[in-house]
């Protein structure tokens, strides 16, 4: 290996990294795997990437598990960002974002949503498709794993947002791909090359399989699973969008290089009203009237994680800066203190925003007024401006970091954390889950987009222990047949990768996995791009290779 990487160093601008500590450092991502890899490489533009695919087709017959694995922030939490191969860390180098302006974002793959939001904001404008961690991801992270945030209620996934995508692919050159029309369709399957060749498979794909694919879409509002087939060609429009299949594709069909992505307006002013319940039961009654009035955002927790935002937020002094989170602390407090040390079970963050604090106020107050009008017992809150909301909505973002701080040998370990119903089914499908948690003594916490049904269940447990690992696929086996009972998803916003990609064929069935895996051989026919995630996933690969360190 060493000689080959050694002739790598000669055809890359960009740096190749072997030194033992950055390999184990990009061994992990924010899953529960582990993959420490040969190198880490840090290309300079394009044309390093293009130069590095034709390299590895070119050894491929020499060494023939070498392949390449793109990685952002490595916030992934599926194991999409770890390889035992070549890892391109795209974050170093690929950072220009091109232009902003109030309805649109063009910029390099590896720039980071948190220098793209003040941008943004210059404009009055926001990512809608934001996951809860920007503070640390990558645009091209977000892309990749077709993600979603707070935001997500009114604009949906990354796929939503999506204009256009440039892409090297497994013949060794960048392709751009957007939507087009018929004609311009016909032009594109004409071609007498790679390019040319990928559109004629793929529409005769969706053309032929329209119905079965239309009809194999998770009836939810959001969804990260398999490739975006459903949202490929329109047969009513007439337009053909290829950059739907790499919006959630992980890296396993080629090397994001170049997004072009929808900006939405952001509102001058915000508040919240908090709602307390005793009881998931209470979601049913709840949740029909919190959408009703049409909120910008409907995020919730449980007990646990907001306990836990409460022992941790010290953890945020540095983020936030000693003055304003004194302020924010004292805040936080001065609600608790309400409660007399006794949380309730599940706290609703409701959140409105418009272009005039009294807009917004009257907005909060209308829901408030609605939820005591039907005289449930529940306890509401306003904090009707961003200040007040600031100290509820860091517990939120950073609630797996505070996960991660349990001690005791027990670690968050995501992989039930992404399961998606509609709306409707929330109260009882939660209540079937907890039921299985119980079942294989699975300690969880919950929290999530409770507007869009999708929940961020994470255990607490060492997955070091055999007999911890042991619990995870018959409980992932009994939640399957629940999941699809209603219609939903095992990932709203957080993909496959090492984690869900065995899942595929038992959520979509025999016909809809050879259809995916037709899309990954057609743009990968080697398997160069991201192995072992997606469509290529073991459950033995991914069990044996479990992380082993968690600080």
């Amino acid at each position: 290996m060493k000689p080959m990487l050694d002739e790598l160093k000669t055809i890359l601008k960009g740096e190749v990294l072997t030194d033992k500590s950055v390999l184990n450092k990009y061994s992990h991502d924010a899953s529960i795997y582990e993959l420490a890899p040969s190198a880490v490489l840090s290309p300079m533009d394009s044309k390093d990437i293009e130069n590095l695919v034709s390299f590895i087709n070119a050894h491929r017959h020499i060494y023939p598990s070498l392949s390449i694995t793109p990685r952002g922030a490595g916030t992934d939490m599926s194991g999409g960002a770890i390889s035992d191969s070549l890892l391109i860390n795209m974050a170093d180098h690929f950072t220009k974002i091109h232009s902003a302006s109030s309805n649109l974002l063009h910029t390099q793959a590896g720039a980071s949503i948190r220098d793209i939001n003040p941008l943004l904001a210059s404009y009055s404008a926001m990512l809608g498709c934001a996951p809860t961690s920007h503070a640390f991801c990558t645009i091209g992270g977000v892309v990749a794993n077709n993600s979603a945030g707070e935001q997500s209620l009114r604009y949906g996934n990354a796929d939503k947002s999506i204009r256009e995508v440039s892409v090297v692919l497994a013949d060794g050159k960048e392709h751009t791909f957007g939507p087009i029309n018929k004609r311009e369709l016909q032009v594109k399957m004409a071609q007498k090359n790679f390019e040319g060749a990928l559109y004629r498979r793929i529409y005769s794909a969706v053309e032929e399989n329209y119905d079965l694919i239309k009809n194999a879409r998770p009836k939810t509002n959001k969804n990260s699973m398999g490739y975006n087939l459903w949202t490929v060609w329109d047969r009513d429009t007439g337009i053909f969008d290829m950059s739907q299949l790499f919006t959630g594709s992980q890296g396993t069909l080629g090397v994001i290089t170049d997004i072009k992505i929808a900006a939405v307006p952001k509102a001058k002013h915000s508040g919240l009203l908090l709602i307390y319940l005793t009881s998931l039961k209470q979601l049913s009654n709840i949740i029909p009237i919190v959408t009703s009035h049409a909120p910008a955002t409907f995020e919730g927790l449980d007990d646990i994680t907001f306990n836990l935002g409460i022992k941790y937020f010290k953890t945020l002094k540095k983020q936030l800066g000693v003055k304003e989170w004194t302020k924010q602390q004292i805040w936080l407090l001065s609600t608790v203190a309400k409660f007399k040390s006794h949380l309730p079970n599940m706290l609703l963050m409701v959140e409105f925003d418009s272009n005039t604090p009294k807009e917004t106020y009257d907005k909060i107050v209308g829901l408030q007024e609605d939820l005591a009008k039907y005289h449930f017992s529940v306890q509401t809150e306003i904090e009707g401006n961003e200040a007040a909301s600031a100290p509820f909505w860091n517990i939120r973002r950073a609630a797996l970091s505070f996960l991660r701080n349990q001690s005791h040998g027990k670690y968050a370990a995501p992989f039930i954390d992404d399961m998606t119903v509609l709306p409707k089914y929330t109260a009882e499908f939660l209540q079937k889950v907890r039921k299985i948690i119980r079942k294989y003594k699975l300690p969880a916490t919950i929290q999530g987009h409770f507007g869009d049904g999708n929940f961020h269940i994470i255990p607490l447990l060492d997955v070091n222990q055999a007999k911890e690992r042991a619990k995870l696929e018959p409980a992932m086996r009994e939640l399957v047949p629940i999941i699809l009972k209603y219609g939903g998803t095992m990932a709203g916003e957080h993909n496959d990768g090492m984690v869900r990609g065995p899942w595929l064929p038992a959520v979509f069935g025999n016909e809809m996995y050879e259809l995916f895996k037709y899309v990954k051989e057609t743009f990968d026919p080697q398997y160069i791009f991201n192995p072992n995630k997606k469509t290529d996933a073991s459950w033995d690969f991914s069990m044996s290779h479990i992380r082993t360190s968690h600080r």
